[in-house]
């Protein structure tokens, strides 16, 4: 009988089991076939965000590690001497170079053609501070004749007799013509006018701070073909200023440089620095008095070294070579004729505006 009891008792409590089972409501069943899913859909997203977020972190890892590498193997491998160049320190570089360090080189005025390792020990002429001062000769007590000389001098011009050009503007009489125009932009001239005066046709002018000009004029202005120059002449003699005279030849247009070009320098070469080059000659395109097309340059070095460069400029601006720039932020405005990786290095900053120094001109911004 006991026997009986038991299976009597196991057989009721699988009927309460099952009737608790059935007991589930069909609305909870579908409730609970419907959220069991999404949960382990949340799940399994948890796990990837986890495995993810790890990898990316060794990711970034190994990439900062790696751009610390290259830095190191780039730092280790830049050239021990690097050479200067004109405006900025020419130094060789590679197009794929992003960082390029460069701690033998200074910046220098834009607007001056040569660099130096010693920037605030050269004299940056312009026509607001005039390079020539009275000193001991008072010009304002010499007299002159503006047509005479100019007329006299105007034969030298035609002849293209620099020698005596030169002599003639370092005479004391031709230096009180000039001084009298002092702080202006005015100029006395001699040579064609129209009907009402105004130089048209050929002529020649002199300007303040012993600038001149010949060549061809309309309605008063610089127009067609001429030249330009600006001697740099002082009282007493200078120990900072490189140039002795800096001159443009080629077209005008409205009273300003515009057209094709070339502007030549030349110096006191006792200044030069050693390993630095000077711009001697640059051959191009201007608009408005700007630079403004393809160049050809040169420049020369105290053994009496002569480079070739070229370049690219935009209205006063040059074109960057490529993306590079060095550890002053500085970038490539020319590159070297027979070594296209060595280039001329100049801060965006003083990338601008670039045309003839110190030219006066009443259209001249």
């Amino acid at each position: 009988m006991k026997k009986n009891y038991d299976l009597d008792d196991e057989l009721e409590d699988l009927d309460e089991q099952e009737r608790g089972l059935t007991s589930i409501s069909p609305e909870k069943a579908r409730i609970l076939v419907t959220i069991v899913p999404f949960v382990l859909i949340i799940l399994i997203l948890a796990v990837i965000l986890i495995v993810s977020s790890s990898k990316n972190k060794k990711l970034q890892q190994d990439n900062e590690e790696l751009q610390e590498s290259i830095k190191e193997y780039a730092d280790s491998n830049l050239p021990e001497n690097v050479e200067a160049g004109s405006m900025a320190a020419a130094t060789p570089a590679s197009e794929k170079d992003e960082n390029v360090k460069n701690e033998n080189t200074e910046e220098e005025n834009v607007k001056e053609p040569a660099a130096t390792s010693q920037p605030e020990a050269v004299s940056t002429p312009t026509p607001y501070k005039e390079i020539m001062e009275s000193g001991s000769v008072n010009y304002d007590k010499i007299s002159f004749d503006k047509d005479e000389q100019l007329k006299e001098m105007m034969v030298y011009w035609a002849d293209n007799n620099q020698k005596a050009l030169d002599d003639l503007a370092n005479l004391d009489r031709f230096k009180a013509m000039s001084w009298k125009l002092r702080g202006t932009k005015d100029f006395f001239y001699y040579g064609d006018v129209d009907g009402n005066g105004q130089p048209n046709g050929t002529g020649i002018a002199v300007y303040a701070d012993n600038q001149y000009y010949y060549g061809g004029w309309t309605n008063g202005k610089r127009s067609g073909n001429g030249t330009w120059i600006h001697y740099h002449m002082h009282a007493t003699p200078s120990t900072t200023d490189l140039y002795t005279y800096h001159q443009y030849t080629g077209s005008w247009k409205n009273d300003l440089p515009d057209g094709e070009g070339s502007e030549h320098y030349d110096y006191n070469t006792e200044l030069f620095v050693e390993n630095v080059g000077y711009n001697t000659n640059l051959i191009g395109s201007y608009s408005e008095g700007l630079i403004d097309g393809e160049f050809y340059i040169t420049n020369i070095y105290s053994d009496g070294n002569v480079k070739e460069w070229y370049a690219q400029a935009n209205h006063g601006s040059w074109v960057y070579q490529n993306e590079n720039k060095d550890s002053k932020g500085r970038r490539p405005v020319q590159v070297e004729d027979r070594n296209p990786e060595n280039y001329i290095w100049m801060s965006p900053s003083e990338n601008k505006n670039i045309g003839v120094a110190c030219l006066i001109s009443a259209n001249k911004n």
